[in-house]
């Protein structure tokens, strides 16, 4: 199995503790814990993550270790895995994962969770990828995950209190491979496990050498060239330079979600000015969008963002710090750095 069927399989996995989520009854508790200074996103004044998140995350790392043994010391994910004041892990039974989880959650969900992260995922979306994929080197790779970006849509969609055009439909699942000894992205997977209520679709990009592939399903036919996505908490300053300029500025939840958007070529390009972006936001994303002819940079110095930090660092210090520039092709980021000079 190549890398990147390894990182579609393991982005269903993330997918399918995400949805099982929300095949209960709208009384069982989603668990939720609050994030703590050094692992919160500075962005936000509270900072969550949920069991569904660790249990994806951990679902994704054992699927990718399982193929590529020799990346298991090498997966990197938003969350650590313990939430509750227990360590989540994927056994080698689906029961032996429910009681984990029963410490936690009703053991009605944890039977559910189980399942979902030990399910078969195999040729979901993988039976239309291209035949003459170059084989990648993995003794030099990394990976990023992110195992349910929009946490909060998330957690507002399952409890059915999502205002519309936000809670499920903005979540994703971002894997990310990327040379450790250059720092450079070369495989990007991003799931939206809600699409078509629940149907799901992934998109997937190689970034490797002279290969850029890119492909996926339910991809929209037409680009849009004069669209610009935004926080809702970006500087005004720039929100009105773009719009001051002709470009529809749209504000969307979710990193994941608007970086999608860029790939899918629904929108031209995702401009963060601050650090509210990480590592784990980018990686996947990155690879796609070079594969296609674009690029991610820093917001403040126009150089692409690089993934091959040391490990076990102080999360804060994976973020995107200089904020970051997302575009579809090159035309684009000269539109981009008109407007911005």
């Amino acid at each position: 199995m190549s890398i990147l069927e390894t990182l579609i399989n393991a982005s269903e996995k993330a997918a399918c503790v995400a949805r099982s989520c929300c095949s209960g009854s709208s009384n069982e508790v989603l668990l939720v814990a609050e994030k703590f200074e050094g692992e919160a996103n500075a962005r936000f004044e509270r900072d969550f993550k949920t069991i569904a998140d660790v249990l994806a995350q951990e679902a994704a790392r054992a699927e990718i270790a399982c193929h590529f043994p020799e990346l298991a010391a090498h997966v990197r994910g938003e969350e650590c895995s313990e939430i509750g004041g227990v360590k989540i892990t994927i056994c080698d039974k689906v029961e032996q994962t429910a009681d984990i989880l029963r410490s936690l959650v009703a053991p009605a969900v944890a039977k559910r969770m189980a399942e979902a992260a030990h399910c078969n995922t195999q040729h979901t979306f993988c039976d239309n990828l291209p035949q003459d994929l170059l084989q990648i080197n993995t003794s030099d790779l990394g990976i990023w995950i992110d195992p349910i970006d929009a946490t909060a849509e998330f957690i507002a969609g399952v409890r059915g209190e999502a205002d519309a055009d936000h809670g499920l439909p903005c979540v994703t699942v971002l894997i990310g491979a990327y040379v450790r000894s250059t720092g450079e992205p070369v495989v990007g997977v991003i799931n939206q496990p809600f699409y078509e209520n629940g149907k799901g679709r992934v998109l997937w990009g190689i970034n490797y050498k002279d290969t850029k592939k890119w492909g996926g399903s339910s991809i929209p036919k037409t680009e849009a060239n004069n669209i610009v996505l935004m926080s809702a908490a970006e500087k005004p300053e720039i929100l009105n330079k773009f719009k001051n300029s002709g470009w529809e500025v749209k504000s969307l939840p979710g990193a994941g979600h608007k970086l999608l958007r860029v790939a899918t070529g629904e929108a031209a390009a995702y401009i963060v000015s601050q650090g509210t972006t990480f590592r784990w936001d980018t990686c996947a994303p990155h690879s796609i969008l070079r594969a296609k002819g674009g690029d991610l940079l820093s917001y403040s110095s126009h150089i692409p963002i690089s993934y091959n930090d040391e490990m076990s660092i102080d999360t804060q210090l994976y973020s995107n710090k200089e904020g970051i520039i997302a575009y579809s092709d090159e035309a684009v980021l000269e539109k981009i750095k008109k407007v911005l000079n």
